[in-house]
């Protein structure tokens, strides 16, 4: 089996404040009763599913309300040898609520044709609502030590109204994650190329395993068949054996009723006389 194609996600800010004044926390921007650290879970959530039915790996810097620092975050991707890597936020603009669209940054110049395959499949997933596209811009101090394509996504304004509204439903969230996932596979074609591998391998071993089950069971009918036909035989073989004791039963009652009857002797004369007991009546 080739090894899995492995994706980072990294679901921006996060974490809640406690009582313990030590313990940081970055809800991210707010507006009402959007927050962008819970938008950016549930996105990257949705995006995890998709991946995974193509047989890619998904690691995640965070999988709760947590707060992590960027080289943490980093360190775990890192780590999990990623090949691509997409942090996801949302955008807001203070004192405009007019300003809105998707943008994807980029820290360096090796990471621009990824954003830009990822703003691609972000355009075309939400040209139906209404979401203008603002294209891909460098931003070099995001991720300072990615050695991977590495982009940031901020496909709509949580200050804009209408997009705002558009962030509380499901179907819009879908469409991110929708878009973005077109935007991996075109980023690179080796995700799918590693998925129909897997198909093959998996169709390979289902075509060998159906082959030994048949074969498994053939041979068990055989089995059956041959203990099925030793049963006959040894009926038949009880049957003879019965019938050639009966036989042998009838001949000896035969022979002990031949011996157990005398004829009487019949003299010339035609009276019967019995049997000579004792030469000297012959004499008389």
């Amino acid at each position: 089996m080739p090894a899995p194609y492995v994706v980072a996600l990294d679901p921006g800010h996060g974490g809640s404040p406690s009582s313990d004044p030590t313990v940081l926390w970055d809800p991210g921007v707010v507006a009402g009763r959007l927050i962008e650290k819970d938008i950016t879970l549930d996105l990257a959530f949705r995006l995890k599913a998709l991946l995974e039915k193509e047989r890619v790996k998904v690691v995640m810097t965070r999988t709760t309300d947590r707060y992590l620092e960027i080289s943490e975050r980093w360190n775990l991707v890192h780590a999990a040898k990623a090949r691509l890597f997409i942090s996801l936020h949302v955008n807001a603009f203070d004192g405009d609520p007019s300003i809105n669209g998707l943008t994807v940054f980029y820290p360096r110049a090796e990471s621009q044709a990824f954003a830009q395959h990822l703003e691609a499949g972000l355009a075309a997933a939400l040209q139906r609502f209404g979401v203008p596209d603002d294209g891909v811009a460098p931003k070099p101090e995001l991720w300072v030590h990615s050695d991977i394509p590495t982009a940031t996504v901020e496909p709509a304004f949580v200050s804009n109204p209408h997009e705002a509204a558009l962030l509380t439903h499901a179907d819009f969230r879908d469409a991110i994650a929708g878009g973005l996932y077109q935007g991996l596979l075109l980023a690179d074609p080796q995700i799918d190329a590693t998925y129909q591998q897997m198909l093959r391998v998996e169709q390979v071993r289902a075509a060998r395993l159906q082959a030994e089950q048949a074969a498994a069971a053939a041979g068990a009918a055989r089995i059956r068949r041959w203990e099925l036909g030793g049963l006959v035989v040894a009926a038949l073989l009880l049957v003879m054996i019965g019938l050639r004791a009966r036989r042998r039963s009838v001949r000896a009652r035969r022979r002990s009723g031949r011996r157990g009857r005398r004829r009487p002797y019949a003299a010339r004369d035609g009276h019967v006389r019995p049997p000579v007991r004792d030469l000297s009546e012959v004499k008389k």
